[in-house]
């Protein structure tokens, strides 16, 4: 530790109801996907920034993106369901083309994976933020701590970015 450098904080967080939130997850995505039970899931969000110039005030609006996200290591395949913040409802599955994603990226400080999609595709990639939250929390679901969640997720993205690389695909570098 260098002179003024901080220790991070750990989050604090209910155990009881973090499970009791990873439980209801399990049930709306088992709702949601047919054979749900042979995808390993995990909550992450997205983010939208919108910056608009007024006649008095500028305005920067950020939404928040709730999802579950599923992926079954056997044939590689990952999707997600949107659900609201209270884990009350969720939209039907969308299914990442698999078929599309040339590259795959992690940044650490940010807990933030990519799925990028080869060029000429329709949109640039599926970006993943999968940190943790703790009791305190304001914009995320709160008592969201998935550490294990997060390590099996990055363990299925360092097979896939190995089979990317073996396709020929250049990966960016890869840091955990």
């Amino acid at each position: 530790m260098g002179l003024f450098s901080k220790k991070p904080k750990e989050v604090e967080y209910d155990a009881a109801e973090c499970e009791r939130k990873k439980e209801i997850m399990r049930r709306m995505w088992n709702e949601a996907v047919e054979d749900g039970d042979s995808f390993e899931i995990f909550h992450a969000t997205q983010t939208t920034s919108k910056f608009e110039r007024g006649f008095i005030f500028d305005t920067n609006t950020t939404t928040f993106y709730h999802y579950i996200v599923g992926y079954r290591k056997s044939d590689n395949q990952v999707a997600m369901v949107q659900i609201d913040r209270e884990l009350t409802q969720h939209t039907e599955p969308f299914y990442v083309d698999m078929g599309a994603v040339v590259g795959v990226s992690y940044y650490p400080k940010q807990h933030q994976a990519w799925l990028l999609y080869r060029k000429g595709y329709e949109s640039y990639g599926e970006q993943f933020n999968i940190n943790d939250t703790g009791s305190k929390t304001i914009a995320g679901i709160e008592n969201m701590v998935q550490k294990e969640e997060r390590e099996a997720f990055l363990d299925f993205l360092e097979g896939l970015r190995s089979r990317l690389e073996m396709e020929g695909h250049k990966q960016e570098k890869w840091k955990r």
